[in-house]
């Protein structure tokens, strides 16, 4: 299951019900000081401008997070500097069900490191999602890159179609010509949980406790599906709630 205009619509919705001038679109935070007699934050931002706040939750990438908290706090920072990401690219096809050789069962596949493909892994985007697309049609999406071929992100678009293109032809029989394919990277977007993240987080969770009115949220700490990201957004706003004082209704 998921939303018929795609993840996108999940943000758009909970910005749409925020108040007017509450969303600052484009706006890079560089750093964060507390003043400890005044009680608030202050955010500076890339262009110079300052924001005030009673608290703050940075919902970003680790190494983001850790970038802004490097002057405040070296230790938090570094730890967070510390996990490791990764890098994957998605390559679209779509094709007509009438010139596959067979038909397409099951929701996708993935592929295990010994076979030693340039394909980590293929999702059959309009069997899994009702909507992706008209009758008649197939919506693939191959994974490329990962942890383990990272290298393969550095092709062009032209590399990158014709190497997942093959290995469709051999896996899946499928050799007709797709009717489009989009290509997209998402770099540093993946965290890794290698052997000892968990006591990383609990030494980073420890530290930031410290910190008034300051909590982290994302995939980078207790799980990477978004039903965690949310569920740690969740969390990280009722912390701010209760350091703030502000009974929820």
């Amino acid at each position: 299951m998921t939303l018929a205009g795609g993840m996108q619509e999940l943000v758009d919705s909970i910005s749409a019900r925020l108040p007017t001038g509450n969303v600052h679109l484009g706006t890079e935070i560089t750093g964060l000081n507390w003043d400890s007699g005044k009680k608030i934050w202050t955010a500076t931002t890339s262009g110079n401008e300052r924001f005030n706040a009673d608290g703050v939750i940075l919902a970003l990438p680790a190494y983001n997070a850790a970038q802004i908290l490097s002057a405040l706090d070296p230790q938090v920072a570094q730890e967070l500097g510390a996990i490791p990401y990764s890098s994957a690219g998605t390559v679209s096809l779509a094709y007509r069900l009438g010139d596959l050789p067979r038909g397409i069962n099951g929701f996708g596949f993935v592929v295990p490191a010994a076979e030693s493909r340039s394909i980590i892994a293929c999702t059959f985007s309009s069997i899994k999602y009702a909507g992706r697309a008209p009758a008649g049609h197939l919506l693939l999406r191959a994974f490329v890159g990962g942890a383990m071929q990272p290298q393969l992100l550095k092709q062009d678009d032209y590399t990158m179609e014709n190497g997942v293109r093959r290995e469709l032809a051999d896996l899946l029989a499928i050799k007709a010509e797709p009717l489009f394919c989009r290509i997209h990277r998402h770099t540093g977007s993946m965290p890794q949980y290698h052997v000892g993240h968990r006591e990383r987080i609990e030494r980073i969770e420890t530290h930031l406790a410290k910190l008034p009115a300051l909590a982290l949220a994302g995939n980078a700490y207790h799980g990477v599906g978004i039903a965690d990201c949310i569920h740690s957004g969740e969390e990280a706003a009722e912390r701010m709630l209760q350091q703030l004082k502000i009974r929820t209704v």
